[in-house]
């Protein structure tokens, strides 16, 4: 144990020269990218932590340190792949100045971007598909900390263009119109998961099909 700790650390390997140790902020994104890898493989429930730590090249000690077993592991490469989304689009949010219509363009146009260059993120998608129904407490992670923002994110957009007169007054209180105005893009990504890029309907397209209903839907008479 404490030449395997002492080789994923960096320090003195006996088999070899002496590696540099990883700072936390190098070595958390190796470890996630193993992770990712492990759960695409084998799935939530064949993964392990010790396939994960395999795969990095690491002691599983190593992986615990970061990681107190394989649910917070899970939850920590699904912030690494959603959290940039969020990010973005927050930061969106806070430098527009023009109006919400194109606030509103700008936002589903980076989500059908993800789509397709993202690939994590849709294996992400396709575990949840798969395993949620089996390990309730994924799909509840999952509410709180991607649907949940994200529906936030929409009402509030939605909320300042009634407030600013481009919306129609009626959409700020339409319970369901946050989630009808995502839904598109994550249907996006279920077909490309079931059946491919190349079969798929075109995320360009669907952008482009999706910008018109949402935004006609949107504005005031």
């Amino acid at each position: 144990m404490a030449e395997s700790l002492n080789r994923t650390g960096g320090e003195r390997d006996p088999s070899g020269p002496a590696r540099r140790r990883l700072s936390p902020a190098e070595r958390l994104p190796q470890l996630l990218d193993a992770a990712i890898e492990e759960f695409a493989e084998r799935g939530y429930a064949g993964a392990s932590m010790a396939g994960a730590a395999a795969r990095a090249g690491v002691a599983k000690a190593l992986l615990y340190h970061y990681f107190p077993g394989k649910a917070e592991l899970f939850k920590a490469v699904v912030r690494a792949c959603i959290q940039p989304v969020f990010t973005e689009a927050q930061r969106l949010v806070d430098a527009h100045a023009g109006s919400q219509a194109e606030l509103v363009r700008v936002l589903i146009e980076l989500g059908y971007a993800r789509v397709t260059a993202e690939p994590r993120q849709g294996v992400v998608f396709k575990l949840l598909l798969a395993e949620a129904d089996r390990f309730p407490e994924l799909a509840a992670f999952y509410h709180a900390e991607v649907l949940s923002r994200g529906l936030a994110l929409t009402r509030a957009v939605v909320r300042a263009g009634v407030e600013s007169g481009e919306f129609r007054p009626e959409a700020v209180d339409d319970p369901g119109l946050a989630a009808v105005l995502m839904a598109p893009i994550a249907m996006a990504s279920v077909w490309r998961i079931m059946l491919g890029p190349d079969q798929a309907p075109s995320p360009e397209a669907m952008c482009r099909a999706h910008l018109a209903l949402a935004l006609n839907g949107l504005r005031r008479r």
